[in-house]
């Protein structure tokens, strides 16, 4: 039995008439009756009454037309399921990000593909970078947005450019460099520096670190911490200075003044990345609008 037979079926018993039928189903006639008789031989069940007068359900083909038309249903609906999935109109996205860009570029491209595909479950999940690669490689991210800042390209993720960011000193405010409008790195080199931890900020430590290096000092790192506001909180209360990417200086923080380095320094890149294998079609949609963003 297969659904032609059931189509035809429907039609046959909807207008109790086999021509009419026929040229509903845009077949001939002759073979819509040869479909019906199939079908009854294979069930064993009389299911049509044909006399001079028409056609007429029999009592079993009544309670058969109920439950075809509810198999039909349930085909039609599972192919438009298909082809939505496809289109990747359905689905779940699970999407990890940084704290540092929650408040900007995060809200605004969800609130567009919310928009867009508002059938599709979006889970968000906020951590590091390195928990993050770990998650997508295993298959419980679908992507992330990762804060990585010059690094080579990783074998097993794409990943794009999503934003870049100047590199800021934040000193206390009372110290003295806060009198200035600017800074340039050497000016920190006598200076103790806070950082977040390494585990958080994988690629930004040690780039800063070459960054140092390349200025002509070694960085004096008197501290970790595993967030960055832990660190603002070092900074503030005198502690030594730290150095952010300028998203960070966006986010006011009491005691402590954010100044722009001059010179030629690269910018920090905050990256997009999924797994190169990924076969999520409302993941591919989803990388689309990151790209038109």
């Amino acid at each position: 039995m297969e659904l032609r037979h059931l189509r035809a079926f429907e039609a046959v018993a909807e207008e109790l008439n086999f021509s009419r039928a026929a040229e509903r189903l845009h077949v001939a006639q002759s073979a819509l009756s040869r479909t019906i008789a199939d079908l009854e031989s294979e069930m064993e069940v009389r299911l049509l009454d044909r006399n001079t007068h028409g056609v007429a359900l029999t009592e079993a083909g009544a309670l058969f037309l109920h439950r075809v038309r509810e198999i039909l249903d349930d085909a039609r609906d599972a192919v438009l399921q298909a082809q939505r999935r496809s289109r990747g109109e359905t689905g779940t996205l699970r999407i990890g990000f940084i704290g540092t860009l929650s408040q900007s570029l995060l809200p605004s491209l969800l609130q567009t593909y919310r928009a867009a595909y508002p059938a599709v479950e979006l889970v968000l999940h906020e951590l590091g970078p390195t928990q993050q690669r770990e998650r997508l490689l295993a298959g419980i991210l679908d992507c992330g947005f990762i804060g990585l800042a010059m690094d080579s390209p990783d074998p097993e993720l794409e990943t794009i450019v999503v934003a870049e960011d100047e590199l800021v000193a934040a000193v206390p405010e009372n110290h003295p460099l806060a009198k200035h409008e600017v800074l340039r790195l050497p000016d920190l080199k006598h200076e103790a520096i806070y950082l977040t931890a390494q585990a958080n900020a994988p690629i930004f430590n040690p780039w800063l670190v070459r960054l140092c290096q390349k200025a002509g000092f070694e960085p004096r790192i008197h501290g970790q911490t595993d967030r960055a506001a832990t660190v603002l909180n070092y900074v503030a209360a005198g502690f030594g200075v730290s150095l952010f990417p300028a998203r960070i200086a966006a986010q006011a923080t009491f005691g402590v003044r954010f100044i722009p380095l001059k010179g030629r320094l690269p910018k920090y890149q905050y990256k997009f990345a999924w797994p190169r294998r990924s076969t999520n079609q409302a993941l591919s949609e989803f990388v689309k609008m990151v790209r038109r963003r």
